[in-house]
């Protein structure tokens, strides 16, 4: 049915084409559960729900690809990248939102009353988180614009990483490395504050369900950058670079379709909203108030805790007088 596919692309193909389906279903999902319920509007599930959006223009991508592939077509790099504008841009800013993300549990576990006051006012505070993600996208989408290729005579089967055109790809693919370790620095601390830090079941259960996620995503850059890494020195063809960056996506686009299933698996909240859009009843005992995504308490001194102790105690007794 196939004879005109090459065998080595023909299952990507195949996996691309599912994964875009469930993933930008899913992500869809997530971005009506901000909409659902006003819980989701604070700052740090804004940012989570803005991430969500760009996974799912992310992997929108592969649907070219799947077009070209199974239609047995082929256009100029330059036509690739026209095409996948957009999805670019989910592309390159999905690093650089996870690490905003990361900044956002970091500020609210280390200075929890501040981070309190920009709830209030958190227009200003998102533009700022989002000011790095957006001049990050911007960037390369004009670089990649400056080196594309327009020889008519080097078609080729338009996906995500062949829009970036040579050097634009490999320094992409450089900072993106840099951006992880960054990512991994951040979580890591927050997770060491956390283990100090008296925080709520609410907030643990957020960062928990961003940790997974960016566990998830971590290996699919580090192992996507490894091999379109070594694409370069493995083989002078540029046929075979180009197989291997196609395969290493595997991981990455994984990674971006799975944000429903991560939060719907860890986070209760979630869950509840997720259920409650496919017309299933939420639990009878939910509260109605549960404490804040952002309610940290920092450890005190015991022995100032007996001195206040004391002090409560010593109020509380009522002199008799006769």
């Amino acid at each position: 049915m196939f004879d005109y596919v090459s065998k080595e692309i023909l299952p990507l193909g195949f996996f691309f084409f599912f994964c875009s389906v469930i993933g930008i279903a899913g992500n869809f999902v997530m971005l009506l559960c901000s909409f659902r319920t006003k819980r989701f509007r604070s700052p740090c599930y804004i940012l989570i729900t803005v991430t969500c959006v760009a996974d799912a223009i992310h992997i929108s991508g592969q649907f070219p690809f799947c077009v070209h592939l199974f239609g047995n077509l082929t256009s100029t790099q330059a036509q690739c990248f026209y095409m996948l504008t957009v999805p670019l841009i989910g592309l390159t800013s999905g690093g650089p939102l996870i690490l905003s993300m990361g900044i956002d549990r970091l500020i609210a576990v280390k200075f929890p009353t501040r981070y309190r006051y920009i709830q209030d006012e958190p227009t200003l505070y998102i533009c700022a988180q989002l000011m790095f993600p957006i001049s990050y996208a911007g960037i390369f989408l004009l670089y990649g614009f400056l080196v594309r290729d327009t020889n008519f005579k080097n078609q080729i089967i338009c996906a995500n990483p062949l829009a970036l055109n040579g050097t634009a790809f490999q320094m992409f693919t450089y900072s993106s490395g840099i951006i992880y370790v960054a990512v991994f620095i951040v979580y890591l601390s927050v997770y060491i504050l956390l283990k100090s830090n008296k925080a709520s079941a609410r907030f643990k259960s957020v960062f928990r369900s961003l940790a997974v996620t960016v566990g998830l995503v971590m290996f699919g850059w580090v192992s996507t950058t490894t091999a379109n890494t070594l694409s370069y020195s493995i083989s002078d063809s540029p046929y075979t670079a180009q197989l291997i960056q196609m395969y290493a996506g595997i991981t990455v686009n994984a990674a971006a379709a799975s944000n429903v299933f991560v939060f719907y698996g860890i986070n209760s909240e979630y869950r509840e909203v997720i259920k409650s859009l496919f017309g299933c009843k939420s639990k009878v005992n939910t509260p109605a108030f549960e404490a804040s995504s952002t309610m940290v308490t920092v450890k005190t001194d015991p022995n100032l805790q007996k001195r206040r102790s004391t002090i409560m105690s010593s109020r509380s007794v009522v002199p008799i007088t006769n």
